[in-house]
């Protein structure tokens, strides 16, 4: 199962929910940090990690011909010592995007066909960079916004070309889901709520670890992956 989170405009946080996901998924999963702007988890979540695994040095080995199911498993971090929740690093800086850039239909494909779930960090989406592959190659696709007029105005056109997509409401505002999903004619999967310490701790790495699984946001989190995880469950015949 393949899962883009996104943003259609301004920063709510896409790389903090996708992360807050990824370690409450119920199953095998890999993060990646596909954000042509950039990766930030190295300098934040997951700092004091190598820094020469990652997006950019698996372009380098894949325009070189490389497999890319098998250089892949190279580039990630392991998050746990199960092994289950896998972070690929995005972009160290600008200049790696133009390897990438003609790769996204490969990384799709290669993602799409990957064993356990992916959840795909595109940050903000709509730009000329827009990785389009993976958005068509998506499961699931979430826009991820805050319930305030700023956000919303943006997401509003945004969502008319992504018929497929949902709406993940985060943080506080004065909406409620209906009357976003009445006043956009979307769907709207969650609202994960505001928690500046364990959002703190996603996006800077700062803070104490072991607060986090009781945390209000990651108790949320977990919900919505059990959620979207069920969707990809393939039914079973009844006899």
């Amino acid at each position: 199962m393949l899962i883009v989170v996104c943003s259609g405009g301004h920063s709510p946080g896409v790389t903090t929910t996708g992360l807050a996901l990824a370690l409450t998924w119920p199953r095998d999963v890999l993060l990646a940090e596909c954000d042509p702007a950039g990766g930030s988890l190295l300098s934040g979540y997951l700092v004091g990690q190598p820094q020469e695994r990652g997006l950019g040095e698996w372009a380098v080995l894949l325009r070189r011909g490389a497999d890319p199911a098998e250089t892949l498993t190279e580039q990630v971090v392991h998050l746990t010592s199960e092994q289950r929740c896998r972070i690929l690093p995005g972009l160290a800086e600008p200049a790696q995007l133009s390897l990438v850039q003609p790769l996204w239909p490969t990384i799709a494909k290669t993602f799409a066909a990957a064993p356990g779930d992916v959840i795909a960090d595109l940050g903000r989406i709509g730009g000329s960079d827009t990785p389009a592959p993976l958005l068509a190659a998506a499961d699931e696709v979430l826009v991820v916004a805050r319930p305030v007029l700023r956000d919303l105005s943006v997401l509003a056109p945004r969502m008319k070309t992504l018929p497929r997509a949902r709406v993940l409401l985060a943080g506080t505002g004065p909406y409620t889901s209906r009357e976003v999903a009445k006043a956009l004619g979307v769907a709207v999967a969650d609202h994960l709520p505001h928690d500046a310490r364990a959002a703190t701790l996603l996006s800077h790495g700062v803070g104490n670890a072991r607060h986090l699984a009781r945390s209000l946001l990651v108790r949320s989190a977990r919900s919505l992956a059990n959620t979207l995880s069920e969707r990809a469950l393939p039914e079973v015949a009844l006899s």
